[in-house]
């Protein structure tokens, strides 16, 4: 499937390349603000609060303009994104940070006004396509100078516990799954202007957003105990610092989402 649409938003612009039109080639970067959220995590209160998280996306831009003002166009972006938490609860303190990191492809229908005046108006949205590349999952515990620190990547739970003034001691799982799905599908939009530097060269700031349909979490990752496993996702809310009782409910899906100023720069080619 994703092969699929990789290879379709290939097949798109080439096949648009052979009309009369403007093809674009550029790149751009993206300072971001950055959230996952969850229903639950929001609900916890003081025992887990969000943190404003912040990251970056850039990479290459491609287009193609089939009329002055309208166009289409496929981008390649590398992510950094994520969130940070803290919480606090009966004298537990907690640190945590999730880093994600996601190889984005957006397709993308795009509009802008005159391309002739020195400043342009413009504005895209699409949907996207996300790879995971790479995660990691990092928490704290903390209760005066004792301490356990968590951290997931890949299929690897490693725990570490500190009770000075005896040695720390760590502990390694092997996961059924990665925490995190490989992949999640969602939508792009982006309104901004373009500066027009000459005939070929085009400089724009727009502000970008994303937003991930379904759940980025894998709910299917799970801890082997021998016979058993347990879901590595049964936590109500994402860290636990308290004692909530039992519960058969599901944890609810978590969105990520971004939202910044790209700054991009593009070279325009007329193909007659």
């Amino acid at each position: 499937m994703k092969k699929q649409s990789v290879w379709l938003s290939f097949l798109l612009l080439g096949g648009l390349y052979a009309q009369q039109g403007t093809i674009k080639v550029g790149a751009a970067f993206l300072p971001q603000s950055t959230w996952l959220l969850n229903q639950d995590d929001s609900d916890a209160g003081p025992e887990l609060d969000y943190v404003s998280t912040w990251g970056f996306a850039g990479g290459i831009t491609l287009g193609y303009n089939f009329t002055d003002y309208i166009g289409v166009g496929l981008d390649v972006l590398y992510s950094r994104q994520g969130q940070k938490y803290k919480g606090t609860e009966s004298g537990v303190d907690l640190t945590a940070q999730t880093s994600l990191n996601y190889l984005k492809l957006p397709l993308l229908l795009r509009f802008n006004s005159d391309p002739n005046s020195p400043v342009q108006f413009s504005f895209f949205l699409g949907p996207q396509l996300s790879l995971l590349t790479g995660y990691k999952d990092e928490a704290t515990f903390s209760a005066g100078n004792n301490s356990e620190k968590l951290e997931v990547s890949g299929t690897k739970a490693t725990y570490t516990i500190s009770v000075p003034p005896f040695p720390s001691y760590t502990q390694e799982e092997e996961l059924t799954a990665p925490i995190y799905r490989s992949s999640n599908f969602g939508a792009a939009l982006g309104l901004g202007v373009g500066i027009k530097l000459s005939d070929e060269l085009l400089l724009s700031l727009h502000f970008r957003g994303d937003y991930s349909f379904g759940d980025v979490e894998n709910k299917d990752a799970a801890i082997p105990h021998g016979n058993h496993s347990d879901p590595y996702w049964e936590q109500k809310p994402k860290y636990e610092l308290g004692s909530h009782g039992s519960s058969t409910e599901k944890r609810p899906a978590t969105s990520a989402i971004t939202g910044g100023l790209m700054l991009g720069i593009s070279y325009n080619i007329a193909v007659k």
